[in-house]
């Protein structure tokens, strides 16, 4: 569309920016807070030159979706739980659409594949390669919202794939980096990221910023305000990256909205903090994972489970090995496909055994130059055994210490933690 046709648009501001907004499960979790979504939305329009945005599945529905499948099977295929899970998004994108349609806002939905967003061909995890986003662009300048599917795509072989859980946010930001949005706010329902779940720690600081290495490693470790995937992609291709929370009002002025944006600087250290101590940015618990033990039948045998472990999409986190131990968290809903895989690499011969420790859950610590001081392992550790959990198993690195924890102590070891490193 030309510039003299777009200027015809009413509201039209040439000037103003490109926004793609994404909206979680707990957002358009009942008819009412779609309402609510549609009203923000209405208002932010008034704001944008074009806006985007993305929707998770309401409430629990995905989970719920899980529930469904597995009481149909015991092992559900991959390609069919994709046809079935991104149903999900479907509902949310349909009722969004038509909440915007009632206050007289034109705006049209699109799935994962409507969008053109091409992923890899793996199922429940696959990876997003391109984004064609045709049928986006032409809406825009049609003067419409544009309301996509978040957590899912198409594959080259036009199969149906979902991205795995936390999708949404890596939908998000992969269209503000095709479409070079000018900003990605990422709708959440607090205030933004915090020094630690401000659930369980009603002292949580709320961060104004965090860097993009950091915000990764709190994502990875069980901060679940962001999906550690969507900042890797926001780094990558310098996507302005807001989280924000829905169920604020929004202020006079949407730039001074309360939130916390991923940069790519951390903000200079204080004068009064010593220039080389480590420094604590959060603590974080993650339940939906649990501990495996590896025991190997021979020293080679490593490559080839992370070779498997790859090209079945599992993640590992937080490994540690000492041959022939080898321990890593795994996420808790893949329990069966890791049984599967390792059963039959202890059949090939690579593993003596494998231990699922469900009870033990990661707790971390994350900031900075963990690795130039010392003092931050032993800290750690002499601050769980002051509140009763002895640590047997951990690992560490530059940004963060994760050790296992029983679920049952997570939330104390990380209120402590945060007590003594935080104050609060």
């Amino acid at each position: 569309m030309s510039e003299s046709m777009n200027s015809e648009r009413v509201g039209y501001r040439p000037s103003a920016p490109l926004i793609v907004q994404k909206f979680g499960g707990t957002s358009v979790a009942t008819p009412e807070r779609i309402r609510s979504v549609a009203r923000r939305i209405s208002e932010a329009r008034a704001l944008a030159r074009g806006l985007v945005v993305v929707v998770s599945a309401m409430g629990h529905t995905t989970d719920e979706l899980i529930e469904l499948a597995e009481q149909v099977s015991q092992d559900p295929p991959g390609r069919e739980m994709d046809m079935l899970l991104s149903t999900g998004e479907r509902i949310s994108i349909a009722l969004l659409s038509m909440a915007l349609a009632d206050l007289g806002v034109p705006a049209i939905s699109f799935t994962g594949s409507q969008s053109g967003i091409i992923t890899d061909g793996s199922h429940r995890r696959a990876r997003i390669r391109r984004i064609l986003g045709d049928r986006i662009r032409a809406s825009l300048d049609s003067g419409k919202v544009v309301i996509v599917a978040g957590f899912q795509g198409v594959s080259e072989q036009k199969e149906i794939t979902t991205l795995g859980r936390g999708g949404s946010d890596t939908t998000a930001v992969a269209l503000a980096a095709a479409l070079q949005a000018d900003i990605c706010e990422i709708y959440t329902d607090v205030d933004g990221v915090f020094s630690a779940d401000p659930r369980k720690v009603p002292g949580a600081r709320h961060l104004r910023t965090v860097s993009h290495d950091l915000m990764v490693e709190l994502a990875t470790r069980g901060a679940g305000v962001l999906h550690p995937r969507s900042v890797e992609v926001a780094k990558k291709f310098n996507v302005r990256l807001v989280v924000r929370n829905s169920l604020r009002a929004m202020d006079d002025s949407h730039e001074r909205t309360p939130g916390t944006e991923i940069v790519t600087v951390a903000p200079a250290v204080k004068e009064s903090e010593k220039m080389e101590e480590f420094q604590v940015t959060g603590v974080t618990s993650d339940s939906a994972k649990f501990l495996v033990q590896l025991v190997l039948e021979r020293p080679g045998a490593l490559g080839a489970i992370w070779d498997c472990a790859a090209e079945a999409g599992l993640p590992v986190s937080a490994p540690l090995f000492s041959y022939p131990v080898v321990y890593f968290f795994a996420e808790r809903e893949s329990m069966q496909e890791w049984k599967k895989l390792l059963e039959k690499l202890v059949f090939d011969g690579f593993l003596k055994k494998y231990v699922f420790e469900d009870d033990q859950i990661p707790v971390s610590v994350v900031g900075d130059r963990f690795s130039q001081d010392g003092k931050a392992l032993s800290r750690i550790v002499e601050v769980l055994a002051q509140c009763g959990t002895s640590v047997t198993i951990g690992s560490g690195s530059a940004l963060a210490v994760t050790v296992a924890i029983p679920k049952s102590k997570a939330d104390d070891a990380v209120r402590e933690l945060h007590r003594q490193f935080l104050g609060t």
